[in-house]
């Protein structure tokens, strides 16, 4: 007998911590007969029971095959492989387990962690059902126009004031101290992003104009070759002139991920095929994710705009340098862990000091929490790192894209400074984005005993850290080590190709991310609401495509 076959006998769980931090992880197991199949079609399928068990040949098939070709046919290039999992729709899915013809697999990467909580989740399942109820369910309305408001009579359905209210309240009370906030509602994350960064923008500008006025602007304009718009002159909503452009200046980061709309795309740096061909704002800058908060300080003068404009070679010669002018500082965005970048967290110490930096400097912090949000032990991933943002962007597992932040900027957001068709109004997305964000902070659920969906991601991730050490052990020539923060995880691996294709075929949805190399991320993510048992099945198939590569 090999010792890879000696190994494959001994589970990966065996001596992992039956309790941590007084939960008993063991009492947890006899309760999964509290949860309900799922049946679909005459087919049924309960997270509490479902083993990963899939026919390696019936993963692949001409119908298959036919939908790829189908594919091809009707839609442009998007960022789908010719070899990505073909995803059979119409079978029942619990938890991160799905049934398809081929049999049970997991799914490890959740929609690029689109989904946060189990599909059949009681608030989830119970917000459709009054939608379907009330004839609620094929409602769209543009929330940027109208104002919702239930019928007299319609109960327990939520408008998009009663999500931004319950996600300020909650972006509030995760940064105590912050004051009050308000939400923006989008369609996506990287709207969210982008909403984040106008109002970043926003703020910038109109103090500018209150500490300057509009002469001193137009002179750095004008020292930059930036023209008025004098076609614009007529139009007297705002008061000033309007430029043809505005120079603001955004500091990023290397291989950050922030979306592919043209606004966000400014500041994503992960791929080239991302921003080949597109033109770039001139405003943007980048530091290196985990470098030195001195790589922002380093950037900015900080003379007064004044000081700068009467010295020799005036604003021009600070920007041809390479610095930004501490006046035209907009602000900085980053990812709390960085996603397609290669699911790498930020060092603390450098995230709250460049925070300190842009502050410092008059920029707005903001964050983008698309990912991260609700999956990693608190609310916010930036509640780990000690700092406390200005604007975040969430989407995602939230369902819908939302930028949050603080309230006193009200203020410089002119009526017109942003909006979208929908903007939250869209009911069946608002319902349940309510329910999850609801369950999320106050729902207890009996499988659990009762733990609260932060703690358990706090409580689960540090029982996945511990399976996979024993994956690494285990594994030495594939496992080169992994960052993990909650339920989140990047996994270095040797021949990542590998091991996704081999885990598609054992029952394992993979993907990776961050650059190709000898060594490479995959990224795996978990529900908020996991149970132990399905991080036991997912290290027990991982092995098992582990010891599979290893011996190819």
């Amino acid at each position: 007998m090999t010792i890879i076959a000696a190994r494959a006998l001994e589970s990966v769980a065996d001596g992992l911590p039956s309790s941590i931090d007084g939960y008993d992880l063991a009492a947890e197991r006899s309760r999964y007969g509290l949860i309900p199949d799922v049946a679909v079609r005459r087919r049924r399928l309960n997270r509490g029971t479902a083993l990963v068990s899939v026919r390696a040949k019936a993963v692949e098939t001409a119908t298959h095959a036919a939908a790829r070709a189908r594919h091809a046919e009707a839609i442009f290039p998007n960022t789908i492989a010719a070899d990505s999992p073909v995803i059979e729709l119409g079978w029942p899915l619990s938890g991160p387990f799905v049934r398809c013809r081929a049999g049970v697999y997991m799914d490890l990467y959740l929609g690029v962690a689109q989904k946060l909580l189990d599909p059949a989740h009681p608030r989830i399942r119970e917000a459709i059902r009054r939608l379907a109820d009330l004839d609620l369910l094929t409602r769209r309305e543009i929330n940027t126009d109208d104002f919702l408001v239930a019928a007299e009579g319609v109960e327990g359905i939520h408008t998009p004031q009663d999500l931004a209210a319950l996600a300020g309240r909650a972006a509030a009370d995760s940064f105590p101290g912050s004051g009050a906030w308000k939400a923006f509602l989008s369609n996506s994350g990287t709207e969210a992003v982008e909403a984040a960064v106008k109002i970043a923008w926003q703020v910038k500008h109109k103090r500018f104009l209150e500490a300057h006025g509009f002469a001193t602007l137009e002179a750095v304009a004008r020292e930059l070759g930036i023209p008025r718009v004098p076609e614009m002159d007529g139009d007297r909503s705002l008061p000033d002139p309007l430029l043809a452009d505005y120079p603001f200046f955004m500091v990023g980061c290397w291989r950050a991920f922030h979306g592919r709309t043209l606004g966000a795309l400014h500041f994503t740096t992960s791929k080239k095929a991302q921003r080949a061909g597109y033109p770039q704002a001139r405003w943007i800058r980048r530091i290196p994710y985990n470098g030195s908060p001195a790589d922002l300080a380093g950037m900015i003068d900080p003379r007064p705009i004044t000081e700068i404009l009467a010295a020799p070679g005036g604003v021009r010669a600070v920007v041809e340098a390479g610095r930004i002018p501490r006046d035209l500082f907009a602000g900085f965005l980053a990812e709390p862990m960085q996603g397609e970048g290669g699911y790498l967290p930020a060092d603390p110490a450098w995230f709250r000091g460049v925070a300190r930096v842009a502050r410092e400097n008059g920029g707005l912090l903001v964050v983008d929490e698309v990912q991260t949000s609700g999956r990693t032990g608190t609310l916010f991933l930036s509640q780990q790192l000690g700092v406390e943002p200005d604007a975040l962007a969430v989407a995602k597992g939230l369902i819908v894209g939302m930028t949050l932040a603080r309230a006193e900027f009200t203020r410089y957001l002119h009526g017109g400074w942003h909006s979208n068709t929908f903007g939250g109004g869209k009911l069946f997305d608002n319902q349940w984005a309510f329910a999850v964000l609801d369950a999320l902070l106050h729902h207890r659920d009996p499988v659990l005993d009762g733990l609260p969906y932060m703690d358990n991601c706090r409580v689960k991730g540090a029982y996945l850290a511990a399976g996979l050490e024993r994956l690494r052990d285990r594994h030495p020539a594939l496992v080169q080590g992994f960052d993990q923060r909650g339920l989140m995880v990047g996994l270095s691996v040797r021949r990542r190709a590998d091991v996704i294709r081999v885990g598609w075929r054992r029952g394992l949805k993979l993907l990776g991310c961050g650059p190709s190399g000898e060594i490479a991320r995959l990224r795996l993510v978990f529900l908020a609401d996991t149970l132990v048992r399905e991080l036991d099945e997912a290290l027990r198939v991982l092995d098992l495509v582990l010891a599979e590569v290893g011996k190819e």
